[in-house]
């Protein structure tokens, strides 16, 4: 896999973690806890992609 193809596949898979994170929030709830809480954010997103990690 290249460079360019594992960085648009984290940026899909962030993208489908905000839409999950915010659908059980609220807008803007993402956005909010990569500034207050970005180590909370970070491990969120890893377990996240452990969880729905689309094996090639």
């Amino acid at each position: 896999m290249t460079a360019l193809a594992r960085e648009t596949r984290k940026q899909s898979f962030e993208e489908m973690f905000v839409q999950h994170i915010e659908s059980i929030y609220y807008p803007g709830f993402s956005e909010e806890m990569t500034e207050e809480q970005s180590a909370l954010y970070d491990w969120e997103f890893k377990e996240f992609q452990k969880n729905f990690r689309m094996e090639n």
